[in-house]
C-alpha cells in the first residue's frame, strides 16, 4: 500500500527547510532527515566539525510524493560548524539500525554504536560502526545474542573499546542481588579490541530487577564509573527510598565490577548521564512522574561512591522565564570553567520544546542561561556538548504527527 508524502511537505514548510539556517544572535538551526523518522540521539566534536548519530529513516519513493516502504537506519552525519552537511551515512545495512552514541578518536575519527533489529526474531542486537575522519564506514561489526542488547555509551580504553550495553537476558543464579529473570533488564560491558573484537565474554551486572546504565567515565582513581537506574532500593542508605532510584558501579582497570552504591529517596529517581570532577562525580536526571512532576535533578557525589551525596538538588526554573511546567533532563556536559549544561524537553506532548540551561558546580541555576527552542509539534534536546568559545551545541528531534526531523541547534547564551 502506497503512503503519501504530503505531510512531510507540510511537515518541511513549518520547519522552512531540511536545513534552515538562523544567524541572528549567534544561532544556527538546521534540520535533518525525510519523512517519517528521523532522530538525532549523540554528538561529538571534531576538528573544525561534528559528528552526530541517530536515526534514519530510509525512503523509498517509486512516484514523487508518494512512499513504497521505508526502513530504520543508522545515521551519521558530519557536519561543518555551521551545521552544514559534509557526509550523510545510512548504516545497517538490509537490517534496522540505531545509533545511540558516537565518540572521537584521536586521528579525527569516529566510533558510532547503537543496535539493529534481527529481521526475524524482532530482538535487537549491539553494533558498532568504525568511520573514517571523513564520515565513510570503514569497518562493522554485529554482536549477535538471544534476546535484546543495545548500547548506551562507550569509552576509549588503552585495549581498544569499552561499550556500555542493557541486556534483559536471563542470568541464572538465585543468590540475591545475582540472578534475573529473562526480560529484565542488566548492564553489560562489552571489552573490544581496536578491530571490533571481544576480548572476553561479557557478564551481565545487576540486581533482580531491571537495571540500565545510561553512562560510563574513567573514575577519579583509576578504573570507570558507570552510572544509571534501578528499580531496587537499598534501606540501608535511606528509609524512604522507592519506585525507581540511581546506581554507581565501580568498575577495575580489568573491568570486573568491584563496588555498587545505590542513592535516592521517595520519588521515582532517574539518571540520563554524568560527569567526573576532581572531587567526585556530578549525576544528572529527573525526579517524579514523566508528563505529571517531573523535573530536573542534579546528584553530587564525593569519590567514596558509599558516602552520603554532597547534595541532591531539584532544579526548579520557574521565574526564570520559563511556565511552571513539568521537565526533564537528558544530557549533561562541562561548560566554561567550573559550570554544567543540561539539555532535555520542556513540558510534554505537543507543547515540549528543547530545553538548555546552564547551572554551577552547586547544582544551583544560573541567571539569564536558558534556552527554550522549538515550534509545531514535539522538540526535545537528547545530547548537548559545548567548546572552549562557549558555543553550545545540542543535537535532538522535532516532530509533528507522524514525522520528525534530526535538530541541530548552536548558540551563545
Amino acid at each position: 500500500m502506497k503512503k503519501t508524502a504530503l505531510l512531510f511537505i507540510f511537515f518541511s514548510a513549518i520547519l522552512f527547510s531540511c536545513e534552515k539556517n538562523n544567524d541572528a544572535d549567534d544561532f544556527i538551526l538546521k534540520f535533518y532527515g525525510d519523512a517519517y523518522e528521523d532522530i538525532g540521539y549523540s554528538i561529538a566534536s571534531a576538528d573544525n566539525s561534528y559528528f552526530i548519530t541517530g536515526q534514519f529513516t530510509q525512503i523509498i519513493r517509486n512516484v514523487p510524493n508518494y512512499i513504497s516502504s521505508s526502513s530504520k537506519k543508522m545515521a551519521v552525519i558530519k557536519v561543518d560548524n555551521d551545521g552544514n552537511t559534509i557526509k550523510k551515512t545510512s548504516l545497517g545495512g538490509k537490517l534496522a539500525a540505531v545509533g545511540a552514541k558516537v565518540i572521537i578518536l584521536s586521528d579525527g575519527s569516529a566510533v558510532a554504536a547503537g543496535y539493529v533489529i534481527d529481521s526475524v526474531t524482532l530482538t535487537k542486537d549491539i553494533y558498532i560502526v568504525k568511520l573514517t575522519s571523513e564520515g565513510d564506514p570503514v569497518k562493522e561489526k554485529i554482536f549477535a545474542a538471544t534476546g535484546n542488547q543495545y548500547v548506551n555509551d562507550i569509552v576509549r580504553t588503552e585495549e581498544g573499546f569499552l561499550l556500555l550495553g542493557t541486556t534483559d537476558v536471563k542470568r541464572d543464579n538465585s543468590t540475591e542481588g545475582f540472578g534475573n529473570a529473562a526480560g529484565k533488564k542488566d548492564v553489560l560491558l562489552m571489552r573490544l579490541n581496536d578491530n571490533l573484537e571481544l576480548i572476553a565474554v561479557p557478564t551481565p551486572l545487576g540486581y533482580v530487577g531491571n537495571d540500565e546504565g545510561v553512562a560510563i567515565k574513567p573514575a577519579v582513581n583509576g578504573g570507570y564509573i558507570v552510572v544509571g537506574t534501578t528499580d531496587r532500593s537499598d534501606k540501608r542508605v535511606a528509609a524512604d527510598q522507592a519506585g525507581t532510584n540511581i546506581f554507581l558501579f565501580r568498575v577495575n582497570s580489568d573491568k570486573t565490577l568491584t563496588e555498587v552504591a545505590i542513592i535516592g529517596g521517595p520519588k521515582n529517581e532517574t539518571a540520563t548521564d554524568f560527569e567526573v570532577t576532581n572531587e567526585g562525580y556530578l549525576i544528572a536526571g529527573s525526579t517524579g512522574t514523566e508528563g505529571t512532576d517531573q523535573i530536573g535533578c542534579v546528584w553530587k557525589m564525593p569519590v567514596d561512591i558509599f558516602a552520603m551525596p554532597e547534595f541532591s538538588r531539584e532544579i526548579d526554573l520557574n521565574g526564570e522565564e520559563v511556565a511552571n511546567v513539568t521537565y526533564s533532563v537528558k544530557a549533561l556536559c562541562k561548560y566554561k570553567s567550573s559550570s554544567y549544561l543540561l539539555a532535555g524537553q520542556h513540558g510534554t506532548g505537543l507543547s515540549s520544546r528543547m530545553l538548555i540551561f546552564s547551572i554551577d558546580a552547586y547544582g544551583n541555576l544560573a541567571q539569564d542561561k536558558i534556552k527554550i527552542a522549538g515550534g509545531t509539534g514535539t522538540q526535545s534536546a537528547n545530547d548537548v556538548i559545548s567548546d572552549e568559545s562557549g558555543n553550545i551545541i545540542a543535537i535532538g528531534r522535532n516532530s509533528y504527527e507522524n514525522n520528525s526531523m534530526i535538530t541541530f541547534l548552536k548558540f551563545r547564551f
